[in-house]
């Protein structure tokens, strides 16, 4: 799986620099906007509300990937986006997007393979909202493995419970096992993958009982 980390970081000298503190609200599901984000530092919850009001993280933004890309065509935010730290980004309207494609081409790739990926991403998450709880956890740690490539995955268990919709102690109990198993370890907001093939066998269905 490709990962777009960072690809849009040769283009932030087009965008205006922002720094908002934690726990402001950087666009609101359903509102328009007048451009999108780059996340150069910090953290942001990405949440969603269902049509019956439940609402839920559906995804965690890390420094060098982009947000809020409907807001370039001024269509609706997919989500809510909340900054769970003091961060730094870049804002780029369409005449930034434009200057940018007109002279740096393959960004425009860049944007709507970001964008693409997250309708994935909120689409996938819907659908297995009614699935066990470890297969969402399998999911959401799959996920975040090869969005960073990285067997360490930056994200407390309180975050991941959120995310799931749960409670941390749910949580608690799922990893408690994993790590019995030899398929993580667990440190200070930090999650180490150790055997990514055992999270994969949960979600084909063939882990061993």
């Amino acid at each position: 799986m490709d990962s777009l980390r960072y690809l849009w970081k040769p283009f932030v000298s087009y965008g205006q620099e922002r720094r908002l503190k934690k726990n402001e609200i950087l666009f609101q599901q359903g509102e328009r906007g007048k451009g999108f984000y780059y996340l150069k530092d910090g953290k942001i919850n990405l949440t969603f509300v269902s049509s019956q009001g439940a609402e839920r993280i559906v995804d965690f933004l890390f420094p060098g990937f982009l947000t809020g890309e409907p807001g370039l065509r001024e269509d609706p935010f997919f989500t809510t986006a909340i900054l769970e730290e003091d961060s730094i980004l870049y804002f780029f309207s369409e005449e930034s997007f434009r200057n940018i494609c007109k002279d740096h081409p393959e960004a425009a790739n860049i944007y709507m393979s970001s964008l693409i990926q997250k309708i994935r991403l909120l689409n996938e998450t819907i659908s297995i909202i009614h699935r066990p709880l470890e297969y969402q956890m399998a999911h959401f740690i799959h996920k975040l493995y090869y969005k960073f490539e990285d067997s360490i995955i930056p994200i407390s268990q309180t975050s991941l419970a959120r995310y799931i919709g749960t409670s941390r102690i749910s949580v608690y109990k799922v990893l408690k096992d994993w790590i019995k198993e030899e398929c993580i370890e667990i440190s200070h907001r930090t999650i180490k993958v150790h055997d990514i093939n055992k999270i994969k066998s949960i979600l084909n269905g063939t882990k061993q009982l």
